[in-house]
């Protein structure tokens, strides 16, 4: 099984009391405070850590080398290059819409993104620079990405009658909102990182003193994750099928529009 680098330790870049401190603080803010974060919040900040490492690692087949200072640049148009040359990140498109430049969004993610762009920026040498735009529209997909994990995973719970946001539920989320392709790779380094290894004592203490979470319970989630991506999927099958029906009659029309005024400039030139 792939071995997992110190990348991926997450005390690296969150204290643990403090990441779960911040998403208390978020689940109260939007009416889920009495719901628990358990093991999914620390396998939330390895997810998208991975994720910023694989977007970065894409994105070097289009740097090159600057003519003046010889540093070696992530621009925000690479940056966009790589996010649209393959399906795999087509998670982010609707985000990238709403990006506004004239916001910082570093401080609103759950951890230190400014370090682990800092520690790939070392890890891959000291000519590469990420630019500021970049590490800001890296952060605000980020955190885009990271309040839709867990709004789907509340959804999730909630519709299971559970409070607990286990690791099953944020395998369950990233599988339907993320491609394949990375979703695969997360769960293979998740399963391979045991989460529970990079607790401390306190938090393990306050993890005991959460509600058990036994293997019926995990698999009744399982159950209920598929049932309801399922009817996530119907809803979307749904709303395809009304689009691509109102695309059809406007076709439709469009052709018969087209049809008549032919007809009607034929009658004018034969009379």
């Amino acid at each position: 099984m792939e071995r997992v680098n110190n990348s991926l330790k997450i005390n690296d870049y969150v204290s643990l009391t403090q990441l779960r401190k911040k998403i208390k603080n978020y689940l109260n803010e939007i009416g889920y405070g009495e719901f628990k974060p358990s093991l999914f919040s620390q396998g939330l900040v390895l997810l998208l850590v991975m994720i910023i490492e694989d977007l970065l690692t894409d994105s070097l087949k289009h740097v090159v080398k600057h003519e003046t200072n010889g540093l070696y640049l992530v621009t925000p148009m690479i940056l966009r290059t790589t996010l649209n040359e393959t399906n795999k990140y087509d998670f982010t498109i609707k985000y990238i819409k709403k990006y506004s430049s004239n916001i910082k969004y570093h401080d609103s993610v759950f951890f230190n993104i400014k370090k682990v762009l800092d520690n790939l920026e070392s890890k891959y040498g000291s000519k590469l620079m990420i630019e500021g735009e970049t590490r800001n529209l890296i952060s605000y997909i980020i955190l885009s990405l990271q309040y839709d994990l867990i709004k789907l995973g509340l959804i999730i719970i909630e519709y299971s009658n559970k409070k607990t946001l286990n690791i099953n539920v944020l395998y369950a989320v990233s599988n339907h909102m993320i491609s394949e392709e990375i979703s695969s790779k997360i769960k293979l380094k998740l399963d391979s990182n045991n989460v529970v290894e990079t607790l401390s004592d306190d938090d393990n203490e306050e993890l005991n003193n959460e509600e058990p979470n036994n293997e019926d319970e995990d698999d009744d989630v399982k159950e209920d994750v598929k049932e309801d991506v399922k009817e996530d999927d119907k809803e979307d099958v749904k709303e395809d099928v009304k689009e691509d029906v109102k695309e059809d009659v406007k076709e439709d029309e469009e052709v018969k529009d087209n049809k008549n005024k032919k007809e009607k400039k034929s009658k004018k030139q034969n009379k």
